[in-house]
């Protein structure tokens, strides 16, 4: 901060919002967009999605390492819940643990599904969430 003389506030906006898959992207901090220009040849993007994948990916190996297995891998959120390709990707890094992702099934967006073939040593699940009746629920736990 003192040698770029910024503040704590532009540096918070610096990590939050020009850090990670839009820093190496050079586009907007949004998976949509990106995968969209992966796509068209913008080698930038396409760095951006296999950075993703590969660590998430990584993390989901360690706390399988951790957990001594793992039974079930959800996908939830956002990303988890719409973006195909991103799911897809994950999962095929994932084969040497015996996750087998159905191309077919996980072919959907946004719906409660089991996207794993038959065979998976692991389950993989795509879970909606409704985020705003979660913030309604903490907000009416802390107001009482």
């Amino acid at each position: 901060m003192k040698k770029e003389g910024i503040s704590a506030d532009e540096l918070e906006n610096i990590l939050n919002k020009k850090s990670g898959v839009a820093g190496i992207s050079g586009l907007a901090p949004d998976f949509r967009v990106i995968e969209l220009e992966s796509y068209e040849d913008n080698e930038r993007a396409k760095i951006a999605m296999e950075s993703f994948k590969y660590a998430v990916a990584s993390y989901i190996a360690k706390y399988a390492v951790a957990m001594n297995g793992i039974d079930y891998i959800i996908f939830t959120g956002g990303i988890g819940e719409n973006q195909i390709n991103i799911r897809k990707g994950i999962c095929e890094k994932l084969t040497f643990m015996g996750v087998e992702i159905d191309i077919e099934a996980n072919n959907m967006r946004g719906e409660e599904k089991i996207v794993s073939k038959s065979n998976s040593k692991v389950k993989i699940y795509v879970i909606p969430t409704n985020e705003e009746l979660m913030i309604a629920k903490e907000t009416m736990r802390l107001v009482k």
